[in-house]
């Protein structure tokens, strides 16, 4: 390994910290979007069973980007002992648990969690003296700005996912997507308003998308306010 090399990943690895001051596993209300809540999610202690309880948690993240795409057992048997490059399902699952890079050249993906939206319960019928008082906020920067009344509940599956990160001064966000059967109903959006939230809590004012050129993804991405840009800016 490089010093260079070595140091410029000190330097990331040091950016990305901003992202494990907030919490994991618990519920935060979006201003203004009261039937649905999120929450940060960290797959990152064991590599393997993290990538499978979180394709078990959100198959629609995996779906979304790997339908269509050889995976790596097929291609290790196409190309036999001879050097591959990774798939989308690599990818996603080192993605999903921050592998870190071990030697120079390779791709570095520590830091990684992923902002999850979750349909909210609300109860119909609440009994007597259920909702006197609010439920305190579990994070004094993250959600809406009051306590939650009702307090939150999760009712039902994820709706959609991102995968996020921290850098110098911005948010990376390579992965995004919705349940197949939840889409056109305004969660992708919910779910951008949601790292936008995260942003705001770490004071990070940049979000960088990665995006493929596709008409209609760059369409959706643009209508949702992202515009493109290149390494320079």
């Amino acid at each position: 390994m490089s010093t260079a090399w070595g140091e410029r990943l000190d330097k990331l690895h040091e950016s990305r910290q901003l992202l494990y001051t907030l919490p994991v596993d618990q519920l935060h209300e979006l201003p203004g979007r009261p039937n649905v809540v999120f929450s940060i999610k960290d797959y990152r202690e064991d590599k393997v069973q993290g990538a499978l309880e979180c394709r078990s948690d959100m198959p629609f993240l995996f779906k979304a980007f790997e339908t269509g795409q050889i995976g790596p057992r097929r291609l290790s048997r196409l190309v036999g002992d001879k050097p591959r490059n990774a798939t989308i399902h690599e990818y996603l699952d080192w993605t999903v648990t921050g592998v870190e890079a071990q030697q120079e050249g390779e791709y570095d993906f520590s830091g990684f969690r992923l902002l999850v939206l979750l349909p909210r319960e609300r109860v119909m019928w609440p009994a007597p003296g259920q909702y006197d008082k609010p439920e305190p906020k579990k994070h004094p920067l993250l959600g809406a700005p009051l306590d939650p009344l009702p307090g939150l509940q999760v009712k039902g599956k994820p709706l959609s996912a991102a995968t996020i990160r921290t850098g110098p001064g911005y948010i990376e966000v390579p992965f995004v997507a919705t349940h197949e059967n939840k889409r056109g109903r305004g969660f992708g959006r919910c779910v951008v308003e949601a790292v936008e939230e995260v942003a705001q809590a770490i004071g990070v004012k940049k979000l960088l998308l990665c995006s493929t050129r596709e008409e209609g993804v760059s369409k959706t991405w643009k209508h949702l306010g992202f515009h493109e840009t290149n390494e320079e800016q």
